[in-house]
Protein backbone atom coordinates (compact mmCIF):
# COMPACT_ATOMS: atom_id res chain seq x y z
CA UNK A 1 0.00 0.00 0.00
CA UNK A 2 1.28 3.50 -0.79
CA UNK A 3 0.40 6.47 1.15
CA UNK A 4 0.41 10.07 0.16
CA UNK A 5 -0.06 13.46 1.49
CA UNK A 6 -1.95 16.22 -0.52
CA UNK A 7 -3.02 19.72 0.11
CA UNK A 8 -4.90 21.30 -2.41
CA UNK A 9 -6.95 24.61 -2.06
CA UNK A 10 -5.67 24.66 1.64
CA UNK A 11 -7.30 21.04 2.23
CA UNK A 12 -5.21 18.35 3.38
CA UNK A 13 -5.71 14.90 2.13
CA UNK A 14 -4.35 11.59 3.35
CA UNK A 15 -4.58 9.44 0.81
CA UNK A 16 -3.71 5.30 0.25
CA UNK A 17 -3.71 3.47 -2.95
CA UNK A 18 -4.68 -0.13 -1.79
CA UNK A 19 -5.11 -2.20 -4.66
CA UNK A 20 -4.40 -1.51 -8.78
CA UNK A 21 -5.82 -4.13 -11.07
CA UNK A 22 -5.72 -3.31 -14.83
CA UNK A 23 -7.73 -0.50 -14.34
CA UNK A 24 -9.46 -0.12 -11.33
CA UNK A 25 -7.87 1.16 -8.39
CA UNK A 26 -9.11 1.21 -4.96
CA UNK A 27 -7.71 4.21 -2.96
CA UNK A 28 -8.82 5.47 0.68
CA UNK A 29 -9.12 9.40 1.37
CA UNK A 30 -9.19 10.55 4.24
CA UNK A 31 -10.86 7.31 5.92
CA UNK A 32 -13.28 6.71 2.84
CA UNK A 33 -12.81 4.26 0.41
CA UNK A 34 -13.54 4.98 -3.47
CA UNK A 35 -13.10 2.70 -7.04
CA UNK A 36 -11.19 4.25 -9.23
CA UNK A 37 -11.58 3.88 -13.03
CA UNK A 38 -7.82 4.18 -14.43
CA UNK A 39 -8.00 5.84 -18.21
CA UNK A 40 -5.08 4.69 -20.37
CA UNK A 41 -2.87 6.93 -22.68
CA UNK A 42 -1.66 5.82 -25.73
CA UNK A 43 1.94 6.00 -26.01
CA UNK A 44 2.87 8.56 -28.82
CA UNK A 45 4.17 7.13 -32.24
CA UNK A 46 7.07 8.50 -33.87
CA UNK A 47 7.25 8.45 -37.58
CA UNK A 48 9.74 9.90 -40.02
CA UNK A 49 9.13 12.74 -42.16
CA UNK A 50 9.43 11.78 -45.76
CA UNK A 51 12.90 12.80 -46.79
CA UNK A 52 13.82 15.41 -50.27
CA UNK A 53 15.95 14.74 -52.63
CA UNK A 54 19.37 15.78 -52.05
CA UNK A 55 21.14 18.55 -53.74
CA UNK A 56 23.81 17.65 -55.89
CA UNK A 57 26.83 19.25 -54.34
CA UNK A 58 25.52 20.54 -50.90
CA UNK A 59 27.97 22.83 -48.24
CA UNK A 60 29.02 20.97 -45.37
CA UNK A 61 27.49 21.94 -42.09
CA UNK A 62 29.90 22.81 -39.43
CA UNK A 63 29.46 22.21 -36.01
CA UNK A 64 26.30 24.35 -34.92
CA UNK A 65 24.20 23.96 -31.55
CA UNK A 66 21.23 21.74 -32.34
CA UNK A 67 18.43 23.69 -34.59
CA UNK A 68 14.96 24.35 -33.07
CA UNK A 69 13.16 23.87 -36.20
CA UNK A 70 12.86 20.43 -37.76
CA UNK A 71 15.00 19.26 -40.11
CA UNK A 72 13.82 17.76 -43.12
CA UNK A 73 13.72 13.77 -42.70
CA UNK A 74 14.89 14.26 -38.72
CA UNK A 75 12.55 12.85 -36.22
CA UNK A 76 11.21 15.02 -33.70
CA UNK A 77 10.06 15.26 -30.15
CA UNK A 78 6.63 13.81 -29.74
CA UNK A 79 5.91 15.90 -26.70
CA UNK A 80 7.92 18.56 -24.78
CA UNK A 81 10.56 16.99 -21.79
CA UNK A 82 13.58 16.15 -20.80
CA UNK A 83 16.53 14.04 -22.71
CA UNK A 84 17.24 11.24 -20.16
CA UNK A 85 19.40 9.06 -21.51
CA UNK A 86 20.87 8.25 -25.51
CA UNK A 87 21.68 4.82 -26.48
CA UNK A 88 22.54 5.32 -30.13
CA UNK A 89 25.45 7.43 -31.47
CA UNK A 90 25.94 8.98 -34.72
CA UNK A 91 26.94 6.59 -37.86
CA UNK A 92 25.36 3.24 -36.31
CA UNK A 93 23.40 0.96 -37.94
CA UNK A 94 19.53 0.95 -36.51
CA UNK A 95 17.07 -1.96 -36.93
CA UNK A 96 13.36 -0.63 -36.80
CA UNK A 97 12.30 -0.95 -33.64
CA UNK A 98 15.64 -0.26 -31.46
CA UNK A 99 15.26 2.11 -28.69
CA UNK A 100 17.58 5.40 -29.37
CA UNK A 101 16.64 7.81 -27.18
CA UNK A 102 14.83 7.83 -23.76
CA UNK A 103 12.80 11.15 -23.14
CA UNK A 104 11.09 12.11 -19.35
CA UNK A 105 7.89 13.94 -19.48
CA UNK A 106 5.45 14.43 -16.66
CA UNK A 107 7.40 11.88 -14.01
CA UNK A 108 7.05 9.44 -16.96
CA UNK A 109 9.87 7.73 -19.23
CA UNK A 110 9.11 7.29 -23.16
CA UNK A 111 11.24 5.75 -25.53
CA UNK A 112 11.87 6.78 -28.90
CA UNK A 113 12.33 4.07 -31.23
CA UNK A 114 12.85 3.74 -35.17
CA UNK A 115 10.34 3.23 -37.77
CA UNK A 116 13.19 1.80 -39.73
CA UNK A 117 16.47 0.41 -40.60
CA UNK A 118 19.07 2.67 -41.32
CA UNK A 119 22.14 4.58 -39.97
CA UNK A 120 21.87 7.52 -37.28
CA UNK A 121 22.95 9.89 -39.87
CA UNK A 122 23.06 13.11 -36.43
CA UNK A 123 21.87 13.50 -33.18
CA UNK A 124 20.39 16.79 -31.96
CA UNK A 125 20.00 16.11 -28.44
CA UNK A 126 22.24 15.07 -25.23
CA UNK A 127 21.48 13.71 -22.21
CA UNK A 128 19.71 16.49 -19.74
CA UNK A 129 19.06 18.74 -22.11
CA UNK A 130 15.12 20.37 -22.49
CA UNK A 131 12.88 19.88 -25.70
CA UNK A 132 9.59 21.26 -27.10
CA UNK A 133 6.89 18.86 -28.63
CA UNK A 134 8.63 19.40 -32.31
CA UNK A 135 12.06 20.01 -31.53
CA UNK A 136 13.85 17.59 -34.05
CA UNK A 137 15.86 14.84 -31.79
CA UNK A 138 17.62 12.75 -34.53
CA UNK A 139 17.94 12.38 -38.55
CA UNK A 140 18.82 8.83 -40.17
CA UNK A 141 18.99 7.41 -43.31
Amino acid sequence: MKEFKFKIDGNAYNVAIEEVSKDVASVEVNGRKFTVNIEKQEKPVVVAAPRPAAPAAAPKASAAPAPKAPVAGSITSPLPGSIVKVLASEGQTVKRGDTILTIESMKMENNIKTDRDGVIKTIFVKPGQSVMQGDPLFDYE
